[in-house]
């Protein structure tokens, strides 16, 4: 009888453990696809936008949707460009710096402004944003101190952080993209003739 029960045991312990290692192949799996996604999204660095109004097409689009970016989600088209899944603005005062904030970080996303990432929340906890490292961008990113202001407005409301954090990071490492209970905006883009390397900046909600 204690022998049969053991080998029950045994199997349970058995088939209890395969479950668990799979599950974790197939969360693992999960989030190396997520992942890799990610990466590709924002590893290619090039700048879609040439032309010397870009300035002009962002202040016209932050004036004619002032008020729905601080309702609901917009889709904007100018004379000059077009702006899908806009969710609201990014500014960053002391590197001069003020674009549109796109929901999501697909290469059309990111040719059109500031990606927020795709499982990152919109205003609570951590807000985590990708963008290129190119003149019409993120180029001057690296000129920011701690202590410097970011300003986020979107489609659920406005937040200002204070920055707290600037370092360069592995392309693969993706902590600083995980949820906190505090409110923070999280910025990452590449890092000039350094492909394996990201910039990434981490600012805390001012109270």
């Amino acid at each position: 009888m204690k022998d049969k029960t053991k080998k029950v045991t045994k199997i349970i312990v058995i088939v209890l453990s395969i479950l668990v290692l799979l599950g974790l192949a197939i969360f693992g799996i999960y989030k190396y696809i997520e992942y890799r996604h990610i990466r590709d999204n924002i590893n290619s660095i090039y700048d879609i936008y040439n032309n010397d109004d870009r300035n002009d097409i962002i202040t016209d689009f932050i004036n004619e949707n002032s008020q729905k970016i601080a309702g609901t989600p917009v889709e904007s088209e100018t004379e000059k460009g077009k702006y899908l899944n806009a969710i609201g603005t990014l500014e960053i005062p002391s590197i001069n710096f003020k674009d549109i904030v796109i929901e999501g970080t697909s290469q059309q996303s990111l040719a059109q402004g500031i990606g927020l990432f795709e499982h990152s929340n919109i205003l609570q906890g951590n807000v985590c944003l990708a963008g290129h490292n190119t003149s019409r961008f993120l180029v001057n990113l690296k000129n920011v101190k701690e202590g410097d202001t970011i300003k986020y407005s979107s489609c659920l409301g406005n937040k200002e952080y204070t920055i707290t954090t600037i370092k360069q990071i592995d392309e693969n490492d993706w902590s600083m993209l995980e949820e906190t209970e505090d409110n923070r905006i999280t910025i990452i883009t590449c890092v000039h003739k350094k492909p394996s390397l990201r910039l990434c900046v981490q600012g805390i909600e001012q109270k």
